[in-house]
């Protein structure tokens, strides 16, 4: 009997240390590194550089801190990062250039607090994934010079919008979709916008 409680102390003892070890680990906040852009900025205060993986990170400094744009090789999505003065993260999340937020953004104050959270896919079931295999499907290539990949709220309805030139190049076609369910709401050709 008393081997037998020993047994069960010790597995106790045991099971409660390790739990104790899962609780303590912290997750590392990322922050900038103020010295090594000092050192190498140029004369626009930027720093742009390459890492091992060809990820592209071009840096800058505005007049209340840090910013950084990560362009991984490979995709569409960019990554977007906003710093206080001490270097600690402000904001962070992902995007589609020049179009949309993509994901959840976060934002923390200066002693690296979560302060607020943005789901900016929440609305679009019909998800970026989706939208990538659409876009196979219709054999568009993703580098097709007019390619606009687009998302907006109508009347409470999400939509995708893609635009982009004909493989004639006599115009262009854009597909709106529902993005609830991926279902096409317009599909029409227009020629090229006038220049001004």
């Amino acid at each position: 009997m008393k081997t037998t409680l020993k047994y069960i102390l010790i597995f106790m003892l045991f099971t409660n240390c390790k739990a104790q070890n899962k609780t303590k680990s912290v997750t590392k906040m990322k922050t900038f590194d103020i010295e090594t852009f000092e050192k190498n900025k140029n004369s626009l205060n930027e720093y742009i550089f390459t890492v091992k993986d060809s990820t592209i990170i071009e840096q800058g400094q505005w007049h209340s801190g840090y910013e950084e744009t990560i362009k991984y090789k490979e995709s569409y999505i960019q990554t977007y990062n906003k710093y206080y003065n001490n270097g600690k993260l402000k904001l962070t999340g992902n995007f589609y250039p020049e179009n949309f937020n993509k994901g959840i953004w976060k934002e923390y104050d200066e002693n690296g607090n979560l302060i607020k959270e943005t789901d900016y896919d929440a609305p679009y079931k019909f998800t970026w994934e989706d939208i990538i295999a659409f876009i196979k499907k219709r054999k568009i290539k993703m580098d097709n010079e007019y390619l606009r990949i687009t998302r907006d709220v109508v009347e409470s309805t999400p939509f995708w919008g893609i635009t982009y030139e004909k493989e004639d190049k006599t115009g262009l076609i854009h597909i709106g979709l529902n993005a609830y369910n991926g279902n096409i709401v317009q599909d029409e050709e227009f020629d090229y916008p006038e220049l001004d």
